[in-house]
């Protein structure tokens, strides 16, 4: 399965070379610590929920011939974990997580043969947080981690009128957003993309690849509720995204997708801490939404070990779907410079 660049998927990142600070581990040191390593966002709209659950390795040999076998890092059934939904101070319910490989990934370091995750099927509540708990069941080791689920958002611009239709006029825009209900999301990505069909020489018709543009990002401690955009670009993206085939007689447009992707204040963190760096020789600095204890006794007394790292948060997404372009966009698509020689046509 392709990794797509989306809020949560530029989001993604080999945890397991990822620390919120710098330790020092011997190899031939007589105390090891385990490190738990976490990456985990809660969707809404999600019915089945998965957590990414690893542990840090030492090892004498190749890191990277290491890193091809799982029991190297992968907690396997060695560890329990589950979540506590909470309504205000009120535990609502406990969810239990199982571990599956159930999902398709790319092969490489880390995903070669089989990646386990953990799963939890359940339909979460925007307006409850969620307690994340994980333990060791042979250390007793406990890590925890909690967070609210991002709201729900009206996108205020492009309009969604009942004409369904969309203009991409040559001037300088914005898509525009408001809050709708629920925790205010801290991060939005903004992207468009765009379906058509084409007609061949022989009377048969295809799905053309899809053409994705990539408008920006949000990502500020209090967002701007705005993403600008230039009109004209998105001619230019069809044009870099379609070649001209042919075999193609003419191609129509079948809808034209606002996809908004939205993050919890956890995730903007992390972003924001994974990605600046710090002092002459950039090295990176990180943040974590994670508490580890090396034991029940110790997370009593809140004693912390600082043994775990990653993230705990939410995502969402919010889509609006227009059927075509309006009519002088459909002008400048059908005969403008960018794209007036790929055929496209009102005529189906």
């Amino acid at each position: 399965m392709k990794k797509r660049r989306r809020l949560l998927y530029t989001m993604l990142i080999c945890l397991l070379f990822a620390s919120c600070e710098k330790r020092d581990f011997s190899v031939n040191s007589p105390k090891r610590e385990e490190v738990t390593i976490v990456y985990g966002l809660l969707d809404p709209d999600a019915s089945d929920h998965y957590i990414k659950i690893y542990k840090g390795f030492l090892t004498e040999g190749s890191a990277y011939e290491a890193a091809k076998d799982p029991h190297y890092y992968c907690y396997a059934d060695s560890i329990e974990v589950w979540m506590e939904e909470y309504n205000g101070e009120k535990l609502v319910r406990t969810i239990p997580f199982d571990t599956t490989t159930a999902i398709p990934k790319d092969s490489g370091l880390f995903s070669y043969p089989e990646q386990c995750l953990y799963r939890a099927t359940a339909k979460l509540n925007l307006n409850y947080s969620y307690r994340l708990h994980i333990r060791n069941r042979y250390t007793n080791k406990i890590v925890i981690a909690e967070t609210p689920l991002v709201g729900d958002i009206y996108i205020t611009y492009p309009i969604l009128n009942s004409s369904r239709e969309i203009t991409f006029p040559e001037s300088d825009l914005q898509v525009k957003y408001k809050n709708k209900s629920g925790v205010s999301p801290a991060c939005y990505e903004a992207i468009f993309t765009y379906h058509y069909t084409e007609k061949l020489k022989d009377g048969t018709q295809r799905q053309g690849k899809p053409v994705e543009w990539n408008i920006g990002k949000d990502f500020n401690n209090q967002p701007k509720m705005a993403i600008p955009y230039n009109g004209e670009t998105f001619y230019w993206k069809v044009a870099q995204g379609i070649k001209n085939d042919p075999a193609v007689v003419s191609r129509h447009t079948d809808s034209i997708v606002l996809t908004m992707y939205k993050g919890g204040i956890d995730l903007l963190k992390y972003i924001q801490a994974s990605t600046v760096g710090t002092g002459m020789n950039q090295e990176k600095i990180g943040y974590t939404n994670l508490h580890s204890y090396a034991s029940e006794a110790d997370w009593k007394a809140g004693k912390e070990d600082g043994n775990g790292i990653g993230i705990f948060s939410s995502k969402g997404v919010k889509r609006a779907v227009f059927r075509d372009l309006s009519i002088v966009s459909r002008d400048s698509l059908f005969y403008g410079r960018h794209t007036g020689h790929l055929k496209f046509t009102d005529i189906y």
